[in-house]
């Protein structure tokens, strides 16, 4: 498989695929990151856990780290008057 294709990268899968990766929740957490940020950025924020191999506990971790990220994004934009693109 090339790289860049399905399956190279959860976060490929994820924003350019529109594959279900990790669960429903850190998916939809990512895709609400990236409209505040570059795919770059997204990419560089955390070592992304292998959604093959990924436990419920590290999903779970991974899920408070992306809302955290959110909240912590969204007031940014706010304070800043931004939108997040769509």
């Amino acid at each position: 498989m090339p790289a860049g294709g399905p399956g190279d990268h959860p976060l490929t899968d994820i924003l350019n695929f529109n594959l279900d990766v990790y669960d429903k929740k850190c998916d939809k957490l990512i895709r609400e990151i990236s409209k505040y940020i570059s795919n770059h950025e997204l990419y560089e924020m955390f070592d992304w856990i292998d959604n093959f191999t990924a436990t419920k506990e590290e999903l779970s971790e991974l899920e408070k780290k992306l809302s955290q990220k959110l909240t912590e994004l969204e007031s940014n934009a706010d304070s800043n008057g931004w939108e997040k693109k769509e």
